[in-house]
């Protein structure tokens, strides 16, 4: 074998290429036991934007997938580990190392600011107990101290085929709603359903259903997520709001008859609602035929179904997407905006992409806008609307419609 260094071999040649891998530090994972609520929402959210991974535990069925999750530490409601929870516990001591456990107890009408007081060190498990509710950074304080991050590598995709393997994928997905915006006012101009794990947010729809996932419970899912649109649209029109809703959908479930049929079927009884739902093409690793999901998008729109091409400029983005489906509004992924932000991408390249939505009569949207310097940087593009946490973050549709439940 012949060395880098003219003809010469090198003794400590290796006989194959080697790739260097990206190291990437491994995340503290955060197993939460106790109600859903509000709090535990926030909780997660919070605790996901410090690089601490968390699932939640609110009822029996989800112990299968807490053990796939394989935390390095569990926060607890003592109520409910004295209810018969407890039991989780010892199932992990029986194959990890002693977990780390702060107890949450008691409910305080304030928010604790403090430090978590201290527990006896007569028992070893327990390292802090906190009063609740409290600020999320105590808690993230007590991880950094007490958990150590294990050395086994946990996919997403693990948790999910557990899930799925104990029949609690469907129970455990929910619908939140996050609004767009006009770049031009600010004016609210649309929301989207986003479907959420409430026992892990951080997960996104496009892992939860890959190729992995039975056909039959995305399409299941898919139908819920639109029957929840649905109710939302109604409900803004009997209240005089014209407000699209829209919801994403797989390009893979479009070639699928059953799935098309049942949208049809709803489009068709709820003609009163033509105009106010947006169907989001998504992208992602499964290829489908574009000819195909262009014509059934055309199909849809004479049911009054508009089309939206979500995620553009990401995976297998390309020019037969947006040639061929008849879209009426264009969103650019947030990962190409923030490169054109850090100045990675020229103006050019998605101010182009702009100018041909416009040529189109489609409207662009530009996701992932969270500071104020990303609102500046969209408008600068010339995009119509944008969506992201600058304006805030998802959330259940109760809090946008009061009587949710009664409708």
């Amino acid at each position: 074998m012949l060395g880098c260094c003219g003809s010469y071999p090198l003794e400590d040649a290796h006989p194959h290429p080697i790739r260097l891998k990206a190291y990437i530090m491994p995340k503290k994972r955060v197993l939460v036991i106790d109600e859903e609520s509000a709090f535990t929402r926030l909780l997660q959210d919070d605790l996901e934007q410090r690089a601490i991974s968390v699932a939640c535990v609110y009822s029996p069925g989800d112990e299968n997938s807490a053990m796939a999750f394989a935390p390095d530490a569990v926060v607890a409601d003592k109520n409910i580990l004295n209810a018969g929870a407890g039991c989780l516990l010892q199932a992990f001591d029986k194959i990890e190392r002693k977990l780390p456990l702060v107890l949450m107890t008691g409910t305080d009408a304030k928010l604790i600011h403090g430090s978590a007081d201290p527990v006896q060190a007569s028992d070893a498990q327990i390292v802090a107990t906190i009063p609740k509710p409290f600020e999320p950074n105590v808690l993230a304080g007590l991880i950094e101290q007490y958990a150590r991050v294990s050395e086994k590598e946990i996919l997403d995709s693990e948790y999910i085929a557990a899930l799925v393997a104990s029949g609690r994928l469907l129970d455990n997905l929910v619908v939140e709603f996050q609004s767009k915006h006009a770049l031009t006012d600010g004016s609210l101009a649309g929301y989207e359903a986003l479907s959420r794990l409430k026992t892990r947010r951080a997960i996104s729809p496009a892992t939860i259903f890959s190729a992995a996932t039975d056909i039959l419970l995305e399409i299941e899912a898919t139908l819920n997520v639109f029957d929840q649109v649905m109710k939302l649209a109604d409900s803004l029109y009997m209240r005089g709001k014209s407000i699209p809703v829209s919801f994403n959908c797989s390009a893979i479930l479009l070639t699928r008859c059953d799935f098309v049929d049942a949208l049809c079927s709803r489009l068709y009884r709820r003609r009163n609602l033509r105009g106010s739902i947006l169907i989001e093409v998504t992208e992602e690793n499964r290829v489908a035929n574009i000819k195909v999901v262009a014509e059934v998008c055309h199909l849809l729109s004479r049911y009054g179904l508009s089309v939206s091409i979500d995620d553009y400029g990401t995976g297998h983005s390309n020019i037969d997407r947006i040639a061929d489906i008849p879209f009426a509004e264009l969103k650019l992924d947030k990962e190409i905006f923030w490169a054109f932000c850090d100045g990675r991408v020229p103006i050019t390249m998605l101010g182009s992409i702009v100018d041909f939505c416009h040529m189109r009569g489609a409207k662009s949207v530009i996701e992932g806008i969270e500071t104020a310097f990303h609102l500046d940087k969209a408008r600068l593009l010339g995009a119509d609307e944008g969506q992201g946490f600058y304006w805030g973050h998802a959330v259940p549709p109760q809090y946008l419609v009061k009587d949710w439940h009664a409708a």
